[in-house]
């Protein structure tokens, strides 16, 4: 896929990734529709994208509210024509500790992490099927196929949405002509991730590469780095025992907090 002349909608566009995905597009010569909650960056980012000769709109746009998200894709459909690339990277990491398991950080990651996605892909296949065309692509997270201790509210939310993305996959691609794409990071560094520090995370930059060309490639599913996905998915085939005889404090990794029991 070429993206010149190219709609493309980025939600978390003031993130780290999405930030880093929406600077590396401007030489690709497409259309920007910028989406995330805070206005001032926003506008920031925009501006910096029209001063390196970039075409970009932006919108506020919080996605735990579905009509904030209806009206982010009726504003880039009607200014642009049309929405043919969204790629949606908007999501939250919040441990939740055993020692005080509470609910509401589970529902909060659900709501962000998946249901943000959900209501985005809602209101963009209508469009995508009027065009007969489009590509979705949503940030999951590299280790999808098993539990880690401590991070079970950011894992579900994840693995749900990679579930959700490939059960809409092949249907999406047959019936409609619209590419369903899981990108699969392993540790990125992004604002996400600064009180909790990840041996061999690569940069925002680096991984803004590996999706823009994977969404070029039309691959089903992104996932990098290399290293990263072939230890992951060695773990993936540990016996249950094994597993889960690794170190808690290992899985968990630097930065985790250490908190009182309830």
């Amino acid at each position: 896929m070429d993206f010149q002349n190219k709609v493309v909608l980025i939600s978390g566009a003031t993130g780290g990734m999405g930030a880093a995905i929406a600077r590396r597009l401007i030489t690709e010569h497409c259309k920007l529709a910028l989406v995330a909650r805070r206005e001032d960056q926003l506008k920031a980012l925009s501006q910096e994208i029209q001063q390196k000769h970039g075409e970009c709109i932006y919108k506020t746009c919080d996605v735990k509210q579905k009509q904030d998200i209806a009206d982010a894709v009726e504003y880039a459909a009607k200014q642009y024509g049309r929405i043919d690339v969204a790629i949606l990277t908007a999501g939250v990491l919040v441990p939740n500790p055993i020692e005080t398991f509470d609910s509401s950080i589970i529902k909060d990651s659900i709501d962000i992490n998946f249901m943000g996605t959900v209501y985005f892909i809602e209101h963009l296949f209508p469009v995508m099927k009027k065009q007969k065309s489009g590509t979705i692509a949503a940030v999951s997270t590299l280790p999808d196929k098993r539990g880690v201790p401590g991070w079970g509210a950011y894992g579900a939310s994840k693995a749900a949405l990679s579930w959700l993305m490939e059960s809409l996959r092949a249907e999406a691609k047959q019936k409609y002509n619209i590419n369903i794409i899981t990108i699969k990071p392993g540790s990125v560094q992004t604002p996400m991730i600064k009180d909790f520090p990840r041996r061999g995370a690569i940069s925002a930059e680096k991984a803004a590469g590996y999706i823009v060309t994977g969404i070029k490639k039309e691959k089903k599913v992104i996932q990098f780095p290399f290293i990263q996905v072939v230890m992951t998915r060695l773990t993936d085939q540990f016996p249950n025992s094994v597993y889960d005889s690794i170190p808690i404090e290992l899985q968990k990794m630097e930065g985790y907090p250490q908190v009182k029991e309830k």
